[in-house]
């Protein structure tokens, strides 16, 4: 099998169990007796050893090869799944004392942070590896449309199994996962180190680099902030129960992917847009959804805005994450990766407790919030009009 169809079927494994606990976690947290903040933190630990560990990943994919880094991480990925879909059955039955239970799922989401870099800066790396510079775009497209799948399919599988147990979806996830490590096994051929010489390690000063990094960042503030927070809004808006909660969670997470991966595999791989103009597109995007999310009290205004932010998201993941790969060398690829992953790190770590701080304060806080940040960013990526096009002009002369 060709590797970009391996590298994106993978992906879409990985994603699937990133999005399969988006839909469960709200009500989860509320059935253990937890609280919104709980749910806040336990998204935060993860985010918080992701970021520590993903430009490490993206180094030792340069220094010992793609496809070793992605079995160790989908391995990993496969064992946090599987304590984490336990320690949720225990707290549901009250097994243990509440407060060992919640230790025990930080712990679950460590190895969650731990490992989900390592497959996404190695197979970022494995891309950009197997495609030219003028291709790049698409290739990162490619990745972003398994993001999208992946999103469409795992809060699917978690809200249609939810109805058997709430954490039913996220044992699937992990037989998923240990699936995915074969199919690199078989399917990937042995890769070599890029790094021949002494490490040297990425300059943040070269063109274009630190914009595209800051972008990604706030990106996933906002969409973290969303993940973390959509669940309880609908609840209480709406009065749903927790399986109704997950149900409409869900269905609002597949238009995300639905969108997203529709935006990739239509427009953004077929016309070569570059990573300032996609990113441009982007952003307006957001800001109306999430103004529909705010005034349209109905559950169709939820989709809607949903939608939006899938489409939103489908132009600025691959314009953030390809302006990151072709800012670096060829040979440093795999530190892009990192890089990149550690920007979803850093965006993880300040949403999940700023989002449900916010949102304790007042429930359409957060959204807001996105919205202010989306502005905030529109006026920032026309005020970095040089060092952006700078980097595209980079592009072009390789």
């Amino acid at each position: 099998m060709d590797s970009k169809k391996v590298i994106f079927i993978s992906l879409i494994i990985c994603y699937i169990g990133f999005g399969v606990i988006n839909p469960i976690l709200a009500p989860l947290i509320r059935e253990m007796g937890l609280e919104e903040r709980h749910a806040g933190i336990v998204i935060s630990i993860a985010a918080l050893v992701l970021l520590v560990t993903a430009p490490v990943w993206g180094r030792l994919s340069d220094r010992f090869g793609r496809k070793r880094i992605i079995v160790t991480g989908f391995l990993g990925f496969s064992i946090s799944l599987a304590v984490f879909a336990l320690l949720g059955w225990i707290g549901m039955k009250g097994i243990l004392s509440l407060n060992l239970v919640f230790v025990l799922l930080l712990f679950s989401r460590v190895l969650f942070g731990l490992f989900f870099p390592a497959i996404t800066s190695a197979s970022q790396a494995l891309m950009a590896d197997v495609t030219t510079t003028s291709e790049r775009s698409a290739g990162m497209a490619i990745i972003g449309a398994a993001t999208g799948i992946g999103f469409i399919i795992g809060p699917a599988i978690g809200a249609a199994l939810s109805s058997i147990h709430l954490v039913f979806p996220v044992i699937i996830t992990s037989i998923l996962s240990l699936c995915a490590m074969v199919l690199i096994i078989v399917n990937i051929p042995p890769t070599k180190p890029t790094l021949t010489k002494k490490q040297i390690k990425v300059n943040l000063k070269q063109v274009g680099l630190r914009p595209y990094l800051f972008i990604g960042i706030c990106l996933m503030v906002m969409i973290v902030m969303l993940q973390i927070t959509t669940g309880f809004f609908i609840q209480d808006r709406f009065s749903l129960d927790a399986k109704e909660t997950a149900i409409w969670f869900g269905i609002g997470l597949f238009c995300v992917g639905f969108m997203m991966a529709l935006v990739q595999m239509t427009i953004v791989q077929k016309r070569t847009l570059p990573p300032h103009i996609l990113v441009r597109i982007g952003l307006p995007v957001f800001i109306v959804s999430f103004l529909i999310l705010i005034f349209i009290h109905h559950l169709a205004g939820f989709i809607i805005a949903f939608m939006l932010i899938g489409a939103g998201g489908g132009f600025l993941m691959p314009g953030y994450t390809t302006g990151i790969s072709l800012a670096v060398g060829e040979d440093d690829q795999g530190a892009a990766g990192g890089l990149t992953a550690a920007a979803t790190g850093i965006g993880s770590l300040l949403a999940p407790v700023m989002g449900t701080e916010l949102y304790r304060f007042h429930p359409e806080a957060p959204y807001w919030t996105c919205i202010f940040i989306s502005i905030f960013l529109t006026i920032y990526v026309f005020v970095s009009h040089r060092s952006l096009t700078l980097q595209r002009a980079k592009e072009l002369a390789n």
